[in-house]
């Protein structure tokens, strides 16, 4: 019985690489009831996709902790780009967009 209602949910819900998508913008955003329902019955059924949001959480928190131990001044020295880089980048972007 559970393997026919793993099936069942399994070919009806958004696939792995779908729910990575998800599982990756909920670190960025709320997510709707839509897609927080569609992961959670996923993440019922598909043990490789709860190892991934296990990762995805496991890096976040390391970064976040990484970020909070940087002394102020090498911080704020990384939260900006040179103006040398951004014209750089726009160079870049404006040459590939021709």
């Amino acid at each position: 019985m559970t393997h026919a209602v793993r099936y069942f949910l399994l070919r009806r819900l958004p696939n792995c690489k779908d729910m990575s998508l998800v599982m990756s913008q909920s670190m960025e955003r709320r997510l709707t009831l839509r897609e927080r329902a569609a992961m959670k019955l996923h993440l019922l059924v598909c043990i490789w996709c709860v190892w991934y949001l296990e990762h995805l959480r496991i890096i976040r928190d390391a970064l976040r902790t990484r970020a909070d131990q940087l002394p102020p001044e090498e911080s704020s020295a990384t939260d900006s780009l040179s103006t040398e880089a951004r014209d750089r980048i726009r160079r870049a972007l404006s040459e590939k967009a021709q």
